[in-house]
């Protein structure tokens, strides 16, 4: 029986900090697979190039997304 889990993906692109959520069966997810599922899932980040790719699993249902895994200037 396969479970979904909710992941938090933070990333640096274009010397911007920026964040997408996922959804993944998995238990865990590396950094390396997230990119990878990041640029198939979004298009705008197809071409784009991603650096210090972060990944926070959302445990509580009432967790939000707007938890930066990266500083983002006011």
């Amino acid at each position: 029986m396969s479970h979904e889990h909710r992941y938090l993906i933070s990333f640096i692109v274009d010397n911007q900090p920026q964040s997408r959520t996922l959804i993944h069966d998995g238990d865990t997810l590396d950094p390396g697979l997230a990119e990878t599922l990041v640029k198939t899932a979004f298009p705008e980040l197809k071409a784009a190039s991603l650096s210090d790719v972060q990944v926070q699993k959302r445990t509580k249902p009432d967790e939000g997304d707007n938890i930066p895994g990266h500083y983002q200037q006011p």
